[in-house]
């Protein structure tokens, strides 16, 4: 996908599906996790992320969580997260891409001409974008570890002969 296409995720539905494995429901910070890790993604990516979670304290667009291209959004209650998934659905624009393992919502994605990625593809992709754009530290040459142990007066020796500013600051 080399083209930015906007992602709606469903958020617990990846949280639970355990294709993120350091996030669990369990966490009681889970929908932060999860959208700290979208941002990351989201950098490198490129592409604008809308994530839907069941039931907010208040519901509505959380203003803290979202940025960076992330858009967080609680359902407000009756109504849960596969609803308001299903309402953004039918009215999708071209090039949405769904990201759920739930059959149902899948299945309403493909009759709305929607692309569905399961959650342990979107991660497997966003995980392959981010090593690609990383830029490789190079390991250390053989020998090159610190181990050198130099006392208070060594370290002060060093700094006066390489900053000269330090050397001045001392007089």
């Amino acid at each position: 996908m080399g083209v930015a296409v906007p992602l709606l995720i469903d958020g617990h539905n990846l949280i639970g599906s355990g294709a993120i494995p350091d996030i669990s429901l369990a966490d009681e910070d889970d929908e932060a996790k999860l959208v700290a890790r979208l941002r990351i993604w989201r950098s490198k990516a490129a592409d604008r992320m809308t994530v839907i979670f069941d039931h907010g304290i208040t519901g509505g667009r959380s203003i803290g969580l979202s940025g960076a291209g992330v858009n967080v959004v609680f359902a407000r209650n009756p109504q849960d997260a596969d609803e308001l998934i299903r309402q953004r659905l039918r009215s999708a624009s071209k090039g949405l891409i769904l990201v759920s393992n739930d059959a149902e919502l899948r299945r309403e994605a493909a009759s709305a001409q929607v692309e569905a990625w399961r959650s342990d593809e979107f991660v497997q992709r966003m995980q392959t974008r981010t090593s690609k754009t990383s830029k490789t530290i190079p390991a250390p040459e053989a020998g090159a570890e610190s181990h050198v142990n130099l006392s208070e007066r060594e370290v002060d020796d060093w700094l006066r002969m390489f900053d000269k500013a330090k050397k001045q600051k001392r007089k």
